[in-house]
């Protein structure tokens, strides 16, 4: 450390302790509100932190569920948040379509459900791009996933206008019973 350093903080030191002798009700309000900020952070953050495990813990119970179920729970989370008319016609030969149903403002919505614990890569999503309006004519095309898509997934999906859920959206969804449709 070179004198010019130390000359500098003790210079600064001194400045601090001659306006809290000057101006000691300023100082003490200062002070207050340091510690009034430093309060309000720790306890958002704390807060943060509790709603991510009510989170998860709200969408821990798909992890031991079979796909059948997995697509029963969406559909019964869709009519929770004010979907209509939402219909589960998943299993072989459904082409994509697990679950059906009409948004809260009228809109037709098909769901690709996929119950995965890892990755889910790019392949799955351009399956369902390619049925999901053309066959079943979705004004929004969603794929809720427990598992973590990939970059590659996410943008087949953006490009493909296909809203992706995945665990942390359907995490949020399953705690407001509220998903706002961006597509």
């Amino acid at each position: 450390m070179t004198l010019a350093a130390i000359g500098g903080g003790l210079l600064a030191v001194s400045a601090v302790v001659q306006v809290v002798r000057e101006h000691p009700v300023i100082a003490s309000l200062v002070v207050l509100a340091a510690l009034a900020g430093l309060s309000a952070w720790v306890y958002l953050r704390w807060a943060g932190e509790r709603q991510l495990a009510e989170h998860e813990r709200n969408v821990a119970v798909t992890d031991h569920m079979s796909g059948p179920e997995f697509e029963q729970f969406v559909a019964r989370l869709m009519r929770a948040s004010g979907y209509r008319n939402v219909t589960v016609s998943g299993g072989s030969g459904d082409m994509g379509a697990d679950v059906i149903g009409q948004s809260p403002c009228g809109r037709r919505v098909v769901v690709q459900c996929k119950r995965y614990k890892g990755n889910l890569g790019s392949p799955h999503v351009q399956r369902f791009a390619g049925t999901a309006r053309e066959i079943h004519r979705a004004d929004v095309a969603l794929l809720v996933t427990t598992g973590r898509p990939t970059a590659q997934a996410r943008d087949v999906a953006l490009r493909c206008r296909i809203m992706l859920v995945d665990r942390p959206a359907l995490a949020r969804w399953v705690s407001t019973q509220a998903l706002h449709l961006e597509h």
